[in-house]
């Protein structure tokens, strides 16, 4: 990505879905970028719509997740790191990921010791 000059990313990425309008990794790489801006409600779109493209592309799974995660949608962001391990089970990303919002989701139990 060029040295955060977002707006610079998503007017490539942007160029490529113009040119293939079903390039899954270009929403995926500008869903990206949008999360990157703090944008997720771009970002998550761009990422549902690569994953409608290409529902075997486990980085957009990760990608998303992180959007979940985001919002404290713990249960969707380990959803979709399940996928993204289910169709690369040596995705250290997802594979870490998904333990980071299991740990978070213990920690804030109700009931749970200090």
């Amino acid at each position: 990505m060029y040295k955060h000059d977002y707006d610079r990313a998503i007017a490539d990425f942007e160029q490529a879905i113009r040119l293939d309008p079903k390039f899954a990794k270009a929403y995926n790489g500008r869903g990206a970028t949008y999360f990157r801006k703090g944008d997720y409600d771009r970002a998550m779109s761009d990422y549902d719509r690569a994953i409608q493209l290409d529902p075997k592309y486990a980085v957009t799974y990760v990608n998303r997740g992180y959007v979940y995660e985001q919002k404290r949608d713990y249960h969707r962001a380990i959803a979709d790191y399940d996928r993204a391990l289910k169709l690369d089970p040596n995705n250290a990303v997802a594979r870490m990921d998904r333990e980071h919002v299991l740990a978070l989701l213990a920690a804030n139990r109700p009931g749970r010791a200090p």
